[in-house]
């Protein structure tokens, strides 16, 4: 038995009419069908109370991210429409939509330099969203139900020189992390061509991420690749660069599919930050030591907005709360996270549920060598201000390891304490 409408074991039967009681009352669900129910149970094997909480997660991560309507009222950066790669092009020999990317053309320092990371996780929502919609599309015309794709992953240029880069890594981890929180059972298959020797030492460094039954899909095609890749794609469903015969005289369909490309210095946000630091305020972090910053909040609901800047080496932070009682006692409600602030400026909010004293920590604990100068922006918004949407890290911490750039790589703990709201430029 498969587990699939049509397919189900008599418990398997049980566990789908207990799923469905059991989230009956989530409200604007993206579908609300058997296929749906399904796809979240055999991510949870027929959990149903681990089923459910992953459904309510999702739930939660769609209202943070403004899912629901992210196709029509978000449009992604231009740097990443022009150099991030992707996109749907024919269908598999089984009638499913076949989405190419050619990840060996990516850039991860470009796009992590140049754009925000909220920004890669939203292009990545905003192409699982495009799957969800092409395959509902697909399933009107096949007449009959689709909702998983084909992907065939290019490695071709994958290399240590151009793509061993951590914060980029990092990145494309959490990115993984997110799709298989939020996206369960939507590969049919993952077909891998041209990939190089450092294949095996890349996979290792995402396979952690990815669950058994996603690592089950994957086919690594050998050097007769586009004999083997018409197998599952026929040939005129087959872009000419792949073996197949469309898109003459573009091989590569390049109307449907973003082959990706170096991001052009132009683009690199750091050389748009300069202004910013002029109208921030200024700290440099003790090596070893940590920074703490005092904002008063005196009406519920209120938000904290920040924004910060570290220059050359990266930075670890994190939001405590104390109420007004409380002289030393100190709760985390935003837990410790490295960020590469020193590539692209971070932004965040947090709701403020309760009066008291926030802090922004700065945490350079684990920098014995090297102080870090951060420059930064603290608001105390009013109640009933629109909070910026902000990724939703759903993967355990990763840890620290050197960074392959022009700048090293900390991230820390630490014990010194500054109290101060007003403009600055201060030495801890």
């Amino acid at each position: 038995m498969s587990g699939h409408v049509g397919s189900l074991t008599p418990q398997q039967e049980e566990a789908l009419s207990k799923f469905k009681s059991a989230v009956s009352d989530i409200p604007n669900k993206p579908e609300d069908n058997d296929y749906f129910y399904l796809r979240w149970l055999r991510a949870r094997k027929f959990k149903v109370d681990k089923a459910e909480q992953m459904l309510r997660n999702h739930m939660t991560f769609r209202a943070e991210q403004g899912v629901d309507t992210i196709l029509q009222d978000w449009t992604p950066p231009e740097v990443l429409q022009k150099c991030f790669p992707g996109g749907f092009f024919g269908e598999d020999r089984d009638g499913h939509p076949v989405w190419y990317d050619n990840y060996g053309n990516m850039d991860f320092r470009g796009i992590q330099r140049s754009c925000r990371k909220e920004d890669v996780f939203k292009l990545k929502v905003y192409h699982l969203e495009t799957t969800a919609k092409v395959c509902e599309e697909y399933s009107k015309t096949k007449g009959r139900h689709i909702d998983t794709i084909t992907s065939v992953i290019d490695l071709e240029h994958l290399s240590f020189q151009k793509h061993y880069y951590w914060p980029g890594i990092n990145l494309f981890r959490e990115a993984l992390a997110m799709f298989e929180a939020n996206y369960p059972e939507r590969s049919k298959r993952i077909i891998v061509v041209r990939a190089p020797k450092a294949f095996p030492v890349a996979f290792n460094l995402i396979k952690p991420f990815l669950k058994s039954e996603t690592r089950d899909k994957i086919d690594v095609l050998g050097s007769n690749w586009q004999e083997e890749l018409q197998k599952y794609i026929s040939p005129d469903q087959l872009p000419q660069a792949y073996g197949g015969t469309r898109c003459e005289p573009d091989p590569w369909c390049s109307d449907h599919l973003n082959p990706g490309c170096d991001v052009p210095p132009e683009y690199y946000l750091t050389n748009q930050t300069e202004t910013e630091k002029e109208e921030m305020d200024r700290v440099v972090v003790g090596r070893g030591g940590c920074c703490e910053l005092e904002y008063q909040v005196e009406l519920e609901g209120s938000l904290i907005r920040w924004e910060f800047i570290s220059t050359c080496y990266n930075i670890s932070y994190s939001i405590l709360y104390k109420d007004s009682e409380a002289k030393q006692s100190k709760e985390e409600v935003l837990p410790t996270q490295q960020t590469d602030s020193h590539l692209a400026p971070e932004q965040g909010t947090h709701a403020c549920d309760s009066t008291g004293t926030y802090i922004l920590k700065f945490d350079n604990s684990r920098s014995w060598t090297r102080s870090k100068e951060v420059f930064y922006s603290v608001k105390v918004l009013p109640p009933d201000t629109d909070p910026q949407s902000q990724a939703t890290n759903q993967m355990e911490e990763i840890s620290d390891t050197e960074e392959f750039f022009d700048c090293d790589s900390d991230s820390e703990e630490g014990g010194l304490k500054m109290n101060n709201v007003e403009k600055k430029s201060t030495t801890v």
